[in-house]
């Protein structure tokens, strides 16, 4: 009995104890399965994002920079892609085991490298940044662990010499551009980046070497410019040349095409600077007084506004001259001349005289109307307006304007005032982009236009007078008829800024001009800082321009214009360029006799404050009665004028084109505002209406060519 009693008790005991494991057990699963329903409902989606972050690391995949080529396609800028490698110090290898291997390929010093990289214990650390193939199969070959690779870009300028500042400009080790074209136009370069995961376990370690790309990346676009790279390194010898010859500090110049504002080639080369990383181009950022070149402004506002011709004599002063009781000096000695001959010998003295025949505010004017005082718009970061200098038109602040004094200017911006001479009249933008192709193939030619701020007749004479200075002036030693160049020599004094004084031991030698002299296709500029033993501008830049044309020209320009500057074109060669010294001369009379005239009326048609029109009803009476002006006029003169000066009853009639070529034709009815119909070819032997007819309404004159 007691042995039942005791077995029931074991039963009672067994069956308490199987229902409280039953019900732990239920408890346990129970709340195993809420865990898990917590785990994968509730917080199933916040908990996902955290595996990912500690399993999967989210890259960017940097997309390949654009190339950059020149106008003939080589390439001047390409990405290539290198190894990197990366890693955990003293989480596989050694902290210093990775910086003894590690310290070879990037050229520093163990220690250094040393006490970093124990510093960055157990964190991501880049080993080396974009090896060269041999060090990558180098790294490769230690086969260490923890150490792993990872492909990146760098950019590569095949052709840039390291000792000459380009507009290329650099990228930082971002790949973002830090100066140059690299910078200015980054937006087109960089692309767009992609975005890729690499796989790592719990503890961090076991990267992918290949990122998994979950976004790819677009390359940048690729850019071609107006960059000559045969000009360049030619621009760049031959300047570099000069700087040693000369022993001067430093030397600046640049090609470009001045009927489109093209660059060709712009060379900065400093022996003492930073040459290629340089981070401003000096040709666009300083500025400097420009000297004598700066009298192409006077001499182009006063045949514009007529208040000269080249015929007309001006006292030299044999070499000095006074102007609001300062003296002004010359080289030397000049008597009377004309002003064709005071530009040709770039006489200071005659030039300010010439420039206080204009009316007080109009040699202003001109300065602004050739681009000074405000950027080109040049696609070069950093671009300087340069700066006029405010001062009363007083005489002796006239007289130092028109000589260069008072007014800072960059070089591209000689570059663009000359080029509007060398075109017949137009400011055109400088710029070196000529088009870009994006990725998805869309391509984009870039077009600039210029604005007309010289009639082509003054042009015209412009072009002659600067071909007189290669010819027989200040840059006669450069004279070579098989390639005729026209252009202006400079010899700037560099101002003292501690004593405000110029410095009478320190020049600026400049020489702008162009090639050929009747149809330009190049134009250059070519400074020189304080060049030695010999500082005139038309000795020691100007061969440097005469000496790239030489060697860039040869077998590519037409036997045409490999003349003498003074030969005389036909008149189908050149629109209003046949510049001879007979009275005969159509161009000649028109602009020596009638220009006064029709340039003062333009002048107050553009200046609505131009003041009292007596002067040029004055000059217009004097025309009227020259039959030589009469006819000159009847030819040329337009009706933009104000209506408050009244012309002759000549202004109406046809001109006289028998015998002109289609060309000149198109010209002088342009000046009329005057439509035309042509039938034939050859040139032209009658017209309707006729000549000296008077003009309708329709304005449309028929031309027979023969």
């Amino acid at each position: 009995m007691v042995q039942g009693q005791r077995t029931r008790q074991l039963e009672a005991t067994f069956a308490r104890r199987r229902r409280i494991l039953l019900i732990a057990g239920c408890c346990v699963w129970g709340a195993l399965w809420a865990r898990t329903f917590f785990l994968q409902v509730i917080s199933g989606a916040p908990l996902k994002d955290v595996a990912e972050k500690q399993t999967d690391r989210d890259v960017r995949l940097v997309a390949p920079r654009g190339h950059i080529v020149d106008a003939r396609g080589h390439l001047l800028a390409i990405s290539v892609g290198r190894e990197s490698f990366f890693g955990y110090p003293n989480r596989e290898t050694s902290a210093r085991v990775l910086a003894a291997r590690f310290a070879p390929i990037v050229g520093a010093r163990t220690a250094d490298l040393i006490a970093t990289w124990e510093g960055r214990n157990n964190r991501y650390t880049v080993f080396a940044r974009r090896c060269n193939d041999q060090a990558a199969r180098d790294v490769r070959s230690w086969q260490l662990p923890g150490v792993y690779a990872t492909n990146e870009y760098e950019r590569l300028y095949p052709c840039i010499m390291p000792e000459i500042a380009d507009p290329i400009g650099f990228v930082n080790d971002a790949l973002s551009g830090a100066a140059g074209l690299e910078l200015f136009y980054d937006h087109l370069l960089a692309g767009v980046d992609g975005e890729g995961s690499l796989l790592r376990d719990a503890s961090g370690r076991g990267f992918s070497i290949d990122p998994v790309p979950v976004k790819p990346s677009r390359p940048g676009a690729r850019l071609q410019l107006t960059l000559d790279w045969s000009w360049q390194s030619i621009l760049a010898e031959e300047l570099k040349s000069a700087v040693e010859k000369w022993h001067a500090h430093s030397g600046m110049g640049l090609l470009m095409n001045p009927n489109t504002g093209a660059i060709l080639a712009m060379v900065d080369y400093d022996p003492n600077g930073l040459g290629s990383k340089a981070r401003k181009n000096r040709l666009v950022s300083d500025v400097m007084e420009p000297g004598s070149t700066f009298k192409i402004v006077t001499y182009a506002a006063a045949l514009s506004d007529g208040t000269i011709s080249l015929r007309r004599l001006v006292d030299g002063g044999n070499g000095q001259g006074q102007f609001s009781g300062r003296t002004l000096h010359d080289d030397k000695h000049h008597g009377v001349m004309t002003a064709a001959e005071a530009f040709i010998v770039s006489s200071n003295v005659a030039t300010a005289r010439i420039a206080n025949l204009l009316r007080p505010d109009r040699l202003n004017f001109w300065v602004r109307r050739f681009g000074f005082g405000e950027a080109t718009g040049i696609d070069l970061p950093g671009e300087s307006p340069g700066r006029i200098a405010t001062q009363k038109p007083t005489e002796i602040n006239i007289a130092t304007l028109s000589i260069g004094h008072g007014v800072a200017v960059t070089p591209v911006q000689l570059a663009a005032a000359y080029a509007s001479v060398a075109n017949g009249g137009y400011l055109v933008r400088p710029h070196l982009l000529k088009s870009f192709e994006e990725q998805d193939g869309k391509f984009t030619e870039i077009t600039v236009q210029g604005r007309r701020i010289l009639r082509p007749e003054v042009a015209c004479l412009m072009k002659k007078i600067m071909a007189g200075v290669v010819h027989e002036g200040t840059a006669k030693v450069i004279y070579d008829s098989l390639y005729p160049i026209a252009g202006k020599t400079g010899t700037a004094e560099k101002p003292n800024l501690k004593t405000h004084t110029y410095d009478k031991s320190k020049f600026m030698a400049t020489f702008v001009g162009f090639y050929p002299v009747f149809k330009p296709r190049i134009l250059g500029v070519v400074i020189l800082d304080e060049p030695q033993q010999v500082h005139y501008g038309g000795y020691t830049a100007a061969p440097v321009l005469l000496n790239a044309i030489r060697r860039g020209a040869t077998g590519v320009d037409d036997a045409d214009d490999r003349r003498s500057p003074y030969e005389q074109p036909s008149m189908a060669d050149s629109p209003m360029a046949a510049l001879s010294d007979s009275d005969q001369d159509w161009a000649r009379r028109f602009v020596d006799v009638v220009a006064p005239a029709v340039s003062f009326m333009e002048a107050h048609a553009e200046l609505p404050d131009a003041g009292d029109t007596a002067p040029a009803l004055a000059e217009i009476a004097s025309v009227a009665g020259n039959p030589d002006g009469a006819n000159a006029w009847g030819r040329f003169v337009g009706t933009n004028v104000r209506k408050n000066i009244v012309a002759p009853p000549f202004v109406e009639t046809w001109p006289d084109l028998k015998g002109l070529s289609l060309r000149d034709a198109m010209v002088v009815l342009r000046q009329l505002g005057a439509r035309w119909e042509v039938e034939g070819t050859g040139a032209i032997v009658a017209q309707f209406p006729p000549a000296d007819s008077a003009m309708t309404e329709d304005r449309t004159c028929r031309l027979i060519l023969q």
